[in-house]
């Protein structure tokens, strides 16, 4: 964690494993705040589950209630900076948050979003799918290798039985 770092009270943050949380990042933690292992949060970026009601006369300036949603970012994720993440939002794993954007609303598994509001602009192939995609077209490739092998060992077979 690089300073400054700023939080509404500091006990409402969980941070899994190898997170990194780049200068001048600030969570307001009223409400839990889970960021998951391996996660990279780029420098200025706002994480807020602290939110008021929108009604003017029940919000009532500073007297009105604090109320909030929990916030909770999944491993493998890359929150650019700049970025700001609002109360009650889940980023699924593997995610990548562009810089400048405002997620306003959930984001799934291994997406790309940018914008504000932030929406998704590309999916991502889990680690465990590019590994069985990559394994299956080596076993393709592999297969027509060997056809061509078996091929060009009968013209062999053909020619030496000729002779």
């Amino acid at each position: 964690m690089e300073p400054p770092f700023n939080a509404d009270y500091g006990y409402n943050i969980t941070l899994g494993e190898n997170v990194y949380i780049n200068w001048n990042c600030t969570i307001l933690d009223t409400c839990r705040v889970t960021i998951g292992s391996r996660t990279l949060i780029g420098p200025n970026v706002n994480i807020y589950s602290a939110e008021h009601p929108l009604d003017h006369e029940l919000r009532d300036g500073t007297k009105g209630p604090e109320m909030g949603r929990e916030v909770e970012i999944g491993e493998d994720c890359w929150i650019g900076g700049g970025a700001t993440v609002l109360p009650g939002v889940r980023i699924g794993r593997g995610c990548v948050v562009g810089a400048a954007s405002v997620v306003t609303k959930d984001v799934p598994e291994f997406s790309v979003v940018a914008g504000n509001p932030a929406r998704v602009v590309r999916r991502l192939r889990p680690v465990e799918e590019k590994v069985e995609r990559q394994g299956g077209e080596d076993v393709k490739a592999l297969l027509k290798r060997l056809e061509v092998l078996e091929k060009e060992m009968k013209e062999i077979k053909e020619k030496l039985q000729a002779v």
